[in-house]
């Protein structure tokens, strides 16, 4: 007999935000989590603005026979983010994880120099975005009586220093976010 896996994700239906990666050949945070959940048993809603970059990471699924679906959203939408979790639960009936994961390094500058235009942007991706796709997704796991939210970060948020100061203050806000919510919603 076989030992049990440590991780055995078998039945569940999990969705990666920012799930394909920029560059050829690169794996990245949310190519590697999704490559890893449908490994270990997950079928897994691959979402990207970029299509192709998305298809990548289900080749590459694919390659290990593990289940997955691209499904294009920009996360900075509200109706977009709605869109990839009615379309999850489409595909397979409903959600148990979501990893949030997409982000930006962001709008180059300090305080007196920053663009806003960009600084409001990039704040929406790197934040708003895990807001807009937990409000979809909470109300899927509930029904299914369980469910896991990851919040990627980065010690920018905890340490600062960035060139720049929209990196640490967005990944300071989704460490601060992720505390809330799980205060809010978690058993």
């Amino acid at each position: 007999m076989s030992p049990p896996r440590a991780l055995d994700f078998t039945g569940d239906v999990a969705i990666v935000t920012g799930a394909g990666s920029r560059m050829d050949g690169e794996i990245g945070n949310g190519r590697a989590t999704a490559i890893l959940l449908a490994r270990h048993g997950a079928k897994v809603a691959l979402i990207d603005l970029n299509i192709d970059w998305a298809k990548e990471t289900k080749r590459m699924i694919d390659e290990e026979g593990g289940i997955s679906e691209v499904i294009q959203a920009d996360v900075a939408s509200d109706e977009s983010c709605k869109n990839a979790v009615a379309l999850t639960v489409q595909l397979w009936g409903a959600v148990h994880i979501l990893v949030n994961i997409v982000g930006v390094g962001g709008a180059a500058g300090n305080a007196t120099n920053v663009n806003m235009d960009d600084w409001e942007r990039d704040l929406r991706i790197n934040v708003t975005s895990m807001v807009l796709m937990s409000r979809y997704a909470i109300p899927e796991m509930l029904k299914q009586g369980r469910g896991s939210i990851v919040h990627l970060s980065s010690i920018g948020g905890l340490m600062g220093g960035s060139p720049g100061l929209l990196y640490p203050t967005t990944k300071g806000a989704v460490i601060s976010m992720t505390r809330a919510m799980a205060t809010q919603h978690g058993q």
